[in-house]
């Protein structure tokens, strides 16, 4: 099963569906993530679901496993992420 880690906290409905899916690592105390945090948090993870709040810049990417393979961005846009970076280590990037 994939594993996730989830930035933020989300609907306790969105939660358990998600827990249905995948392996996951809520933020149940949502807590916005340094970036060190999110390197940390996710290093046994297969992706991220990330917030606008989440600064996953080249320096972060750079540092993040490379067992991470997507980015999930819960924002309009993805601002927040360098996605050339993430790009350039082979990770995909979305945003809802």
């Amino acid at each position: 099963m994939k594993k996730i880690l989830v930035t933020r906290k989300l609907l306790k409905e969105n939660e358990n569906k998600l827990s249905e899916l995948f392996e996951v690592k809520l933020n149940q105390d949502d807590k916005i993530y340094s970036a060190q945090e999110i390197i940390d948090n996710s290093k046994d993870c297969d992706g991220i679901l990330s917030s606008v709040t989440d600064p996953i810049n080249s320096d972060t990417i750079s540092k993040l496993s490379s067992s991470i393979k997507i980015i999930a961005n819960g924002a309009v846009g993805f601002g927040n992420i360098d996605f050339k970076a993430a790009r350039a280590k082979g990770i995909s990037v979305t945003n809802t």
